[in-house]
């Protein structure tokens, strides 16, 4: 593993956002991973995306970029958006998450798909759930399931993104290192099957009890 460029953490603004809830306690510490190797020409839209949820943001979040190959282009974006890169060899996804996730500190890890666009506000709304009684909170698009049925399945469509609680993330024992792009899936999976507390949120606001 090297690591190819680093920023420190990005303090975030105070100002009240969409989905806070006043009194609530910040995280000092939150960590967005997210493996470039897939959705690579998305790249730039995530990271926009993750810029404008954090605008309200409270805490620090430190963002790691994951490549195989380090292009002149992802290191580029890693300078814009205050990121570091980080080299490992290639491999199934769910390996490249947990060798990451066992060299950060930090309260809660958010996996985010390289092609996917977080809400506006979204950070501050993983934050206000995690400090509440939920362990983790996973984006998904929207379910073409009814919510009565939805909640006996695991996480339907597909997952945007996933923040979990360190401690639940080591409970069950990070990802499955043999798992590729269904390594988010199978975590939220066993997260339920352990009776954590799982909330479902889609893009447009819409959200279920995963479990």
């Amino acid at each position: 593993m090297s690591i190819v460029t680093h920023r420190r953490p990005v303090p975030m603004s105070r100002q009240p956002a969409p989905y806070r809830t006043s009194g609530r306690q910040t995280m000092k510490h939150l960590c967005v991973i997210i493996d470039a190797r897939r959705g690579y020409s998305r790249l730039g839209r995530c990271l926009r995306a993750i810029a404008r949820a954090m605008n309200h943001e409270q805490g620090a979040v430190d963002i790691v970029l994951i490549a195989d190959r380090v292009r002149s282009r992802l290191v580029t974006l890693a300078e814009q958006y205050a990121a570091r890169i980080v080299k490992l060899p290639n491999g199934p996804r769910g390996q490249r998450y947990n060798t990451i996730a066992n060299t950060v500190q930090a309260e809660a890890l958010i996996f985010i798909d390289a092609s996917a666009e977080v809400p506006p506000g979204w950070f501050v709304h993983i934050e206000d759930a995690l400090n509440d009684h939920w362990n983790a909170v996973i984006l998904t698009t929207q379910s073409r399931l009814p919510p009565w049925l939805a909640r006996f399945y695991h996480p339907t469509g597909r997952t945007m993104a996933l923040a979990i609680r360190r401690t639940w993330f080591e409970r069950v024992g990070g990802f499955d290192p043999e798992l590729d792009y269904e390594a988010e899936r199978d975590l939220a999976g066993r997260l339920m099957a352990c009776h954590a507390r799982v909330l479902q949120h889609h893009p447009n606001g819409d959200m279920q009890h995963a479990n």
